[in-house]
């Protein structure tokens, strides 16, 4: 996958992930687009694609995801790009909930090549709580507690 295929597909899942897609995400996204962040994909028929991806899988979209992001070969710049897309998504509607948080954790964990230092002074907004440890075991119970808790339910295409 094309970092700028991963970037789209990062700032959807982190609009989808708390089970709203909010107007100022949808915005960000425009803006992103207009940046040129995601090249030469056409915004309004992939975000539609995308709708109707995540209304057919629900939480296997957002898994196959995490997979993807997994599977993809990115050096440190593309890696703090993806964490820097996760953020400003999360932050754009100004209501960060913990699913939230939880799934950029789970992002996070992929994200191999670059330090929370690095992070920290290279993607803006982002703080502790985006990188500080769980009281957990593992990186899997993250993972499972995210998907299974969370629902997804059938969102509306909000981009023109």
């Amino acid at each position: 996958m094309e970092i700028n295929e991963l970037l789209l597909k990062t700032a959807f899942a982190c609009m989808s992930c708390d089970g709203d897609i909010a107007d100022e995400e949808v915005e960000l996204l425009k803006e992103m687009a207009k940046d040129n962040l995601f090249g030469e994909i056409d915004i309004n028929s992939e975000f539609a694609r995308l709708v109707q991806e995540i209304n057919q899988k629900g939480k296997r979209f957002l898994q196959q995801y995490i997979s993807e992001l997994a599977d993809a070969e990115l050096t440190e710049d593309e890696e703090i790009k993806i964490a820097d897309v996760a953020v400003k998504t999360i932050r754009a509607d100004n209501i960060i909930q913990y699913s939230e948080i939880k799934f950029f954790k789970v992002i996070r964990e992929h994200l191999t090549h670059v330090s929370d230092k690095t992070l920290l002074e290279k993607v803006e907004n982002i703080d502790e709580q985006y990188l500080a440890k769980d009281i957990r075991a593992s990186y899997l119970q993250i993972f499972e507690d995210y998907f299974e808790n969370i629902e997804i339910p059938k969102f509306e295409v909000k981009i023109s």
